[in-house]
């Protein structure tokens, strides 16, 4: 990450993030909260799901790592 940083100009990357900023500001100004309160609930059962997917994953690795060893 920080070599990615060194190859943009600092005068680029302050003009990234100004650019970001105002589009960030616009985009709230367009939208209802409405929409901002249904997207972050939304995030919030994304990541619900994928972390029942992770502990799936991780007791089936366990089940696999504590059967019985081959001789």
């Amino acid at each position: 990450m920080a070599e990615a940083r060194k190859r943009w100009p600092e005068e680029a990357r302050t003009h990234l993030r100004a650019a970001s900023r105002e589009l960030r500001e616009a985009m709230k100004a367009m939208l209802p909260e409405g929409f901002w309160r249904h997207l972050r609930a939304a995030r919030r059962e994304t990541l619900l799901a994928l972390r029942t997917a992770l502990d799936a994953w991780l007791e089936e690795e366990e089940k696999t790592q504590t059967g019985p060893r081959p001789s």
